[in-house]
């Protein structure tokens, strides 16, 4: 059941939606309870414009809502959730941008704003920074004439909740780790080489700028794409913007988030572009200078069959090697945080018993909550398949886990990267092949207990119903706002809480925030946000080698509205799916 709550600021909405966007970005941003950044989905090539905010929505499915709870509630913890940034090196040789163009199922295999990524998160980084607060208030009585105050709590951490690569490579991994930490961020890839290519010579200084899809100059097949500094075919109504490509490779600084930062495994970080086990074969093509044309389905399998002016030469980089499991937890280490933005926090003795490959942990941000990232990648899939599962060690780890949680009367947060609806592979993880397998590569299955039995949807729903302690699986992988309630027979439950991404329309991250009713039952607040760039991009026909950070990410939200493909009206949801209080038993 549901029912419509005004947003915590509706009458500030009201005015804000008449404000510039410049206006609306000054001070702390607004979240979609005031405004939301929406634009024409039916215009040839709609442009972006604030609109009005989105209300807030009780959801009372789990329990029901009790008179007075906002004057006793208490904030257990306010964190936030990025997902799927799927930050991509787009110059990448093993991309198969090229199946967008055919008939197949691979409707995300490149984007028009793809390259602009990196400036996107910087801006949701950005934003979550001036976040610190909670929107949500509370009000306390004070001990002195009966007078009340409000309280907000501060901002306890960030989840990113999977696919922050798009396609498992170590340079990918290494620029989200500067995007969560801060610095000097190079999104450029390829080596200057005096080493001759198969596919042809590659041009001296090509390795500075843009090489791919995007140049019309470069590939063949770039008709079929947006190239913006001169739109053609299905992208003619796209704005012209000479020079992007070559602006979004230059190197600029990020500030990092203020706040711990912790990481879910995705399909993207762990399969090539999120769907097929990484083989020898594939590393030594993703470090090399020829990038294949021909793709056919089944995806990846024509790799070497280049026939001529089917393949085009790039400049080479090692840094591009795919990253093994134990390499991308390893990446997580080299920075500020301590605890490896939660992979410092794997069980040593699952770490001993998996050879150093379980990348599934558990925390304790504050007494009495336990946060559970799960890795839900489908490891063994050596055919198209992005879909998810949990093998079985890790499946009886994690029980372990509820029950101590049960026992302790925690409240336990599980968070991952496939939803429940999207755990249907049933590939073992051994179809990766072990890693002593000559022909295998970063993508083996480095862990030597068997997988079976793969645990799909059906079990970790009835795992989470079993134990009291769970109140709710955060997750991301499908790009869109959705809510689900999980009911338990005899009464309660958990949420399942999906939320949008950082590479789609709407770009749109989620606010989190556990509330004690004091009243026998608990709130989940979810409160969903645009990051603060400006809402309208440059004019057509500007030169791009002027932007700056948050032009290029205003261009990037403009473009994914636009995708024809996978854009407006996109992930939005319905509105029950969106600013949300879902309420819940206490279990404790």
């Amino acid at each position: 059941m549901t029912r419509r709550a005004p947003g915590w600021l509706a009458l500030a909405g009201a005015a804000l939606v008449a404000l510039p966007a410049t206006a609306a970005a000054q001070g702390a941003p607004p979240t979609t309870s005031t405004t939301v950044v929406t634009g024409d989905a039916q215009a040839a090539y709609g442009k972006l414009r604030l609109g009005p905010g989105w209300k807030r929505v009780v959801r009372d499915d789990l329990a029901a809502a009790q008179r007075g709870r906002s004057v006793r509630r208490r904030s257990l913890l306010y964190a936030v959730q990025l997902s799927d940034f799927q930050l991509a090196d787009e110059e990448s040789p093993v991309r198969v941008e090229t199946l967008d163009l055919q008939s197949t199922p691979f409707t995300s295999a490149w984007r028009p704003q793809e390259a602009l990524t990196p400036h996107t998160v910087d801006q949701v980084v950005r934003t979550v920074n001036r976040l610190r607060t909670s929107p949500i208030r509370t009000q306390r009585r004070s001990t002195r004439k009966g007078r009340r105050r409000t309280l907000s709590a501060p901002l306890a951490m960030v989840l990113t909740t999977g696919d922050s690569t798009d396609n498992q490579q170590t340079n990918e991994v290494e620029w989200v780790v500067r995007l969560l930490e801060g610095g000097r961020l190079h999104p450029n890839s390829g080596a200057e080489s005096t080493t001759p290519c198969a596919a042809g010579p590659v041009p001296a200084g090509e390795a500075a700028r843009y090489t791919g899809v995007q140049d019309r100059d470069d590939v063949p097949e770039s008709a079929g794409f947006y190239d913006p500094d001169a739109p053609a075919g299905a992208f003619a109504a796209f704005p012209r913007y000479p020079g992007l490509m070559d602006r979004a490779q230059q190197p600029f600084d990020t500030p990092g988030l203020a706040v711990p930062s912790y990481v879910a495994f995705g399909n993207h970080d762990g399969v090539v572009q999120g769907n097929v086990a990484a083989n020898a074969l594939y590393d030594a093509l993703v470090q090399g200078c020829v990038k294949p044309l021909n793709f056919q389905p089944p995806l990846l399998s024509t790799f070497l069959a280049t026939e001529p002016g089917r393949a085009v030469a790039v400049p080479p980089d090692r840094a591009r090697a795919f990253a093994s499991r134990p390499r991308y937890m390893e990446l997580h280490r080299t920075g500020r945080q301590a605890d490896a933005h939660g992979f410092g926090h794997v069980d040593p003795a699952e770490a001993k018993a998996s050879n150093g490959w379980a990348t599934y942990y558990a925390f304790s941000p504050r007494p009495g909550l336990r946060f559970i990232s799960i890795n839900t990648v489908g490891e063994g899939s050596n055919l198209p398949g992005s879909e998810g599962n949990l093998d079985d060690p890790q499946f009886r780890w994690l029980a372990r886990e509820l029950r101590r949680a049960d026992e302790r009367g925690e409240l336990a947060v599980v968070f991952g990267h496939h939803p429940i609806r999207s755990l249907l592979n049933r590939d073992p993880d051994e179809d990766a092949r072990p890693c002593a397998d000559p022909t295998s590569g970063p993508g083996c299955d480095g862990d030597p207990r068997s997988s079976r039995p793969i645990r799909l949807g059906p079990d970790l729903q009835r795992l989470l119903l079993e134990h009291r302690s769970a109140i709710a699986y955060v997750a991301g992988h499908t790009h869109e706002h959705r809510i689900t309630p999980f009911k338990r027979e005899g009464g309660g439950g958990f949420w399942g809480i999906e939320t949008a991404s950082e590479i789609d329309w709407p770009i749109q991250s989620r606010l989190l925030e556990v509330f004690d009713n004091r009243d026998g039952t608990l709130s989940l607040f979810g409160t969903v946000i645009d990051h603060a760039g400006p809402v309208q991009p440059p004019a057509p026909g500007s030169d791009a080698s002027a932007f700056g950070v948050p032009e290029l990410a205003a261009i990037a939200r403009e473009l994914s509205f636009n995708d024809p493909q996978v854009g407006a009206p996109g992930g939005e949801g319905r509105p029950q799916d969106r600013n949300v209080e879902l309420l819940l038993d206490d279990p404790r």
